[in-house]
């Protein structure tokens, strides 16, 4: 018996398989919220009683990677995901019970599971040009955040630039087995899981569909002094979309269907280091379907001295919705922001900002056609008697920082003012 066992060991030792380690990573976070609303005589309307935590998980070196210098050069193989949940255990459980129709809201649930992100990711591969995600993940640059399902595929070239190409479905809220909240999607549609309701209930509540989504970006890279992102994205709406947000009275809602565009967007951001001198950013994005430049953004920095920064802000923006909704009727005007900001270290451990800021909103203003002229009306609402005009809002904002060792003491004041009201607060 122990022949058998030592040649069965000796077997083990000789038929072996190499092995390798992969480091393993584990996060959590948990918040929880307590509060209620209640009407002008003091009966509660929403009580809330919210939990929310987050689990991420992580594998590090999924290949096998030789030990010798330079192996943070050779490709490597990593798997992440996270997934958070938001329960609210105060809310009324009618308002997630399509037939509690006094309660009832649509798209809400007291339990809410959202997988943010699973994908796995390959770097430095075929001698250090091709990467790679595939799963769920986000894109974030100058065109915002967002979530797809699908594959993104990276090169990386020698002349200082790498080309991203990627494709897939949006993640949308309501989908099955999306377990996602459809965070990132187009404003202006309400969309989500009608499943257990009447098709004459909530007729402006969509049903959710897949959204089949395409993007490319050509981004600098290797070069320390300035970074440039140049990307495109078009997403499709598919299924079914209601013609009119109202009750058509004994009839079906009328709908129609087909593949149509979402969004498509260009956008371009770029920041720029002058070294001892300052930094500056800037960039734009512009809507094809709205026909419109939809956000444009600069930011300068200064470095006055080796303590202070001088920084200068404009922001214009102008809001574009998905292609399926009824805002698009509607007149967008744009607002623009003009701020600035000066950051004083007044000792290692003490640092404090102030800053100033200008907002003009342009609105549209009915008056009389005879107190225009032909150089202040526009030639589409010259019809209508239609003069664009702005309101300007101001404030400004004051916080300080004190650190020592393990401790953070930190005090922030905001304040801004204007015809339509004012807002003050502040957080130590």
């Amino acid at each position: 018996m122990a022949v058998k066992r030592l040649a069965l060991g000796a077997c083990v030792f000789a038929c072996a398989g190499r092995a390798w380690a992969v480091d393993g990573e584990i996060t959590s976070d948990t918040t929880t919220q307590f509060y209620d609303v209640r009407s002008p005589n003091g009966t509660p309307i929403l009580m809330r009683t919210r939990l929310t935590t987050t689990l991420g998980i992580a594998a590090y070196d999924l290949i096998d990677r030789t030990a010798e210098p330079g192996q943070e050069l050779q490709p490597d193989l990593t798997f992440r995901a996270r997934m958070r949940y938001d329960a609210d255990y105060g809310a009324d459980p009618n308002e997630e019970t399509p037939t509690s129709t006094d309660r009832f809201v649509p798209g809400f649930s007291r339990g809410a599971v959202d997988l943010m992100y699973a994908y796995v990711e390959g770097r430095r591969f075929v001698k250090g040009v091709i990467g790679f995600k595939i799963g769920r993940q986000y894109v974030t640059d100058a065109l915002g955040w967002w979530s797809f399902d699908g594959g993104l595929l990276r090169i990386t070239t020698p002349a200082f630039f790498a080309l991203e190409g990627y494709g897939g479905l949006e993640v949308r809220g309501g989908m099955p087995l999306s377990g996602s909240l459809g965070r990132w999607e187009a404003d202006g549609v309400w969309r989500g899981d009608r499943s257990g309701m009447d098709p004459t209930q909530y007729p402006s509540f969509q049903q959710a569909d897949v959204a089949p989504a395409m993007g490319f970006a050509l981004e600098t890279t290797g070069v320390t002094w300035l970074h440039g992102r140049l990307t495109y994205r078009r997403v499709y709406n598919t299924g079914d979309s209601i013609v009119s947000q109202f009750a058509n009275g004994d009839l079906s809602p009328v709908t129609y269907s087909g593949t149509r565009i979402s969004q498509e967007k260009l956008g371009y951001a770029a920041s720029v280091n002058f070294g001892k001198v300052g930094g500056a950013n800037m960039g734009f994005v512009y809507d094809f379907y709205s026909n419109t430049t939809a956000n444009v953004w600069a930011t300068a920095d200064v470095y006055v001295g080796k303590k202070v920064i001088a920084s200068l802000d404009y922001d214009y923006f102008r809001p574009t919705y998905d292609a399926d909704s009824i805002w698009n009727f509607f007149a967008m005007y744009p607002m623009n922001d003009v701020g600035a900001r000066i950051l004083w270290d007044v000792t290692p451990k003490l640092s404090v900002t102030a800053g100033g800021h200008v907002r003009a909103f342009e609105e549209q203003t009915q008056t009389d056609i005879a107190l225009g002229t032909p150089s202040t009306i526009r030639s589409v609402d010259a019809i209508q008697g239609v003069i664009p005009q702005y309101t300007f809002n101001g404030g400004g904002t004051l916080s300080a920082r004190y650190r020592r060792r393990d401790t953070l003491l930190a005090m922030n004041a905001s304040a801004n003012v204007g015809t339509e009201g004012d807002r003050v607060g502040g957080d130590v």
